[in-house]
């Protein structure tokens, strides 16, 4: 259970993490809508995330939008990986 990050612990955080590592970026409002999650907790959470460098948050426009582009650090996605793999020793419980 050390191995565990409290960062990434936390499931909507983990959720997060988990679909940008099968992708290289995603819009804020693709995460929003496949997470089923609200703006102020996937905000929230995001900011967490990035101020423990495990994220990027890229702002532009498009078509005169805002547009918010998610990605996770090389910083990240290591702490993803090392999270699962604390999990998955645990899952396979004691040898």
């Amino acid at each position: 259970m050390s191995r565990l990050n409290d960062v990434v612990n936390s499931p909507v955080r983990f959720t997060i993490m988990a679909a940008l590592a099968t992708v290289d970026d995603a819009t804020y409002q693709v995460l929003k809508e496949e997470l089923e999650t609200s703006y102020a907790l996937l905000s929230k959470h995001a900011a967490i995330l990035e101020e423990r460098g495990y994220l990027e948050v890229h702002k532009s426009f498009l078509a005169k939008k805002p547009q918010t582009v998610f990605r996770l650090t090389n910083a990240g996605r290591r702490a993803f990986e090392d999270h699962v793999a604390a999990l998955e020793e645990i899952q396979r419980g004691f040898r």
